[in-house]
């Protein structure tokens, strides 16, 4: 499943992951940018400064380029501690939309600019076929671990064995599995195999507390406690994670 945009034969397309097609288009391109933002150095992030509704992914991206080089005297030498004609040339093709030449440009320099005003114009143009695009269950498992591990400075929280752990002085104090679906509370039978590995998960590492965290939406809000007998002291939750 890919999340994201890219050039088909001269258009712009966007690709949203099934999962996300029920919602407005509003809506999806703030997942997207939401998650895309988590993932990526600050000079690519994306602002919420415009109607996401109004603007394809493509424009947003665009739009937020425009704004950086807005500012004044942006792309003059002596306003910039470090001035970089490659990036100058780049940000200059891409202000005349020669898309195709900026592509071969930066395929054959294969460098990255030192301009941060030309970052996000990289990010947009290094791919084969342009645009910005990842893999759905992965820009979803980057997100979940940088707004966990952001929340939680104090502690460590790394991937191992699929499962992202938040451990602090040696101590496991969760893990989670991330799972990329969409859950229905009334319809638990069709998340029984993640139930099921979360168990084994449990019963191998002796894991006192694991989640399962889905994508959040109108029929998955609050967290579901999920028992096992054989697991007194191990507890198992269903968690909706907002994007």
């Amino acid at each position: 499943m890919l999340f994201g945009f890219e050039n088909i034969n001269g258009k712009w397309v966007e690709r949203v992951p099934s999962l996300f097609r029920a919602f407005t288009y509003k809506e999806q391109r703030e997942f997207f940018v939401n998650q895309y933002n988590c993932c990526v150095d600050k000079h690519e992030r994306i602002g919420f400064k415009r109607d996401f509704g109004k603007s394809t992914l493509f424009e947003i991206f665009q739009n937020e380029i425009f704004s950086r080089l807005a500012t004044k005297n942006a792309l003059r030498p002596n306003a910039l501690k470090l001035f970089d004609p490659y990036s100058a040339a780049m940000i200059a093709l891409f202000l005349q939309h020669d898309f195709d030449k900026l592509k071969k440009m930066i395929k054959k320099s294969a460098r990255l600019p030192k301009l941060p005003q030309a970052m996000l114009i990289f990010r947009m143009f290094s791919s084969e076929n342009c645009g910005v695009m990842f893999d759905a269950k992965t820009l979803f498992s980057e997100f979940v671990l940088e707004k966990i591990a952001r929340k939680n400075p104090d502690k460590a929280v790394y991937f191992k064995d699929d499962l992202i752990v938040v451990e602090k002085d040696g101590e496991r104090l969760l893990s989670i599995i991330l799972c990329f679906k969409r859950f229905d509370k009334d319809k638990m039978h069709l998340v029984k195999d993640e139930i099921d590995e979360a168990w084994r998960k449990v019963a191998k590492d002796n894991i006192k507390f694991l989640y399962i965290v889905f994508p959040k939406h109108s029929a998955f809000k609050r967290h579901i406690e999920v028992k096992n007998p054989c697991f007194a002291d191990s507890l198992v939750k269903l968690v909706p994670y907002t994007i």
